[in-house]
């Protein structure tokens, strides 16, 4: 037990749980449902650190420190492959699951000769999150300098993937079950006839700032200008007609402006399957693990990452965090010994 954890809690009093622990409303949506679920349930809550979304729950003489749905459960070691976007696909291969054609990136002749065998790149640093330093859709070999010296600004080591075609999945896996599944589709406009480019994309990021947050808007970086430029627009200030719809990012990812729609009650079981095989390989208790696939009702895909910290506000009104709580504390869910 952490003593910070233990000497920090919100405090019982007669069978009651602070619905309102300090520091709440500087959390982020992804940790408060887990704050409510905790509370719900009469467990104890002190926020440590709400930058991190860290927390310490207690319930009867156990306590566990959470960063949002990272918890102490998930080993170092199993962090670690995960953390490694190299060390990730090493577990997933060594499991005999598909991952899509890959190798670390040799800044030399190498990296040409993978794109000449595979036509379509996606290049990304080894290590980070957020989307920071990807880049979708390399065809050439100056396209290739470019996003390789933009994913080592990020971090030295740098993946080069086969870029596959399909719908981008993310499953969330909890204790070894699939609770979630979403298509992640890239940020996209749709022209009024009135308003320009930059207008368009100003109003996208204020309704996901309101709805989301600051940290889930399209950034206005080279990435983004890229993509605009690819689909014909070289001027913020440029007219998009009445109903043309604009591709803003060629990534997926929440973080950059992505959207999610559930998909849950079609998914594919051996996509399930797939998943679960996933976060087994790496060992996480709590897994969001991405695939790209034909189709969310059919099998067949590959896994292109694991992510051991999925944002489980995303996939509402799914279980996601009364799952996370059961893995937590299992004394405490329904129809668990009384």
């Amino acid at each position: 037990m952490h003593e910070r954890c233990y000497n920090r809690h919100v405090a019982i009093e007669g069978g009651a749980v602070s619905p309102q622990p300090g520091g709440y409303d500087e959390l982020n949506q992804h940790t408060r449902v887990i704050v409510d679920e905790a509370l719900a349930r009469g467990i104890a809550v002190d926020v440590v650190d709400p930058s991190l979304g860290e927390l310490c729950l207690r319930f009867g003489s156990r306590s566990v420190t959470t960063l949002e749905s990272l918890s102490e459960l998930t080993t170092a070691v199993a962090f670690r492959r995960c953390d490694d976007k190299l060390l990730t696909r090493r577990a997933l291969e060594q499991a005999s699951l598909p991952v899509a054609p890959g190798q670390a990136a040799t800044f030399d002749q190498a990296d040409q000769d993978f794109l000449d065998r595979h036509l379509d790149l996606v290049v990304k640093p080894s290590r980070g999150e957020g989307g920071r330093g990807i880049t979708v859709g390399v065809t050439t070999a100056p396209a290739l300098h470019c996003a390789t010296d933009l994913a080592r600004q990020h971090w030295p080591d740098v993946l080069l993937e086969k870029r596959c075609e399909g719908e981008d999945l993310r499953v969330v896996v909890i204790d070894h079950e699939v609770v979630a599944a979403a298509v992640r589709r890239p940020p996209m406009v749709t022209g009024t006839g009135s308003h320009t480019l930059g207008q368009l994309i100003a109003r996208y990021n204020e309704e996901r700032t309101v709805a989301m947050g600051a940290t889930a808007t399209v950034p206005l970086d080279g990435v983004t200008r890229d993509t605009l430029r690819a689909a014909g627009f070289d001027d913020m200030e440029e007219v998009v007609p009445d109903g043309v719809v604009v591709t803003v990012r060629r990534t997926a990812n929440v973080h950059t402006g992505g959207t999610i729609d559930d998909v849950t009650p079609g998914l594919h079981p051996g996509l399930g399957q797939l998943a679960v095989a996933a976060a087994e390989a790496v060992d996480l208790p709590v897994a969001g693990v991405d695939l790209i696939v034909e189709a969310v009702d059919a099998p067949g895909g590959v896994v292109i990452e694991v992510n051991e910290q999925p944002g489980l506000a995303n996939h509402e009104p799914n279980p996601t965090a009364e799952r996370f709580v059961d893995l937590l504390f299992p004394e405490t869910r329904v129809g668990a010994p009384g």
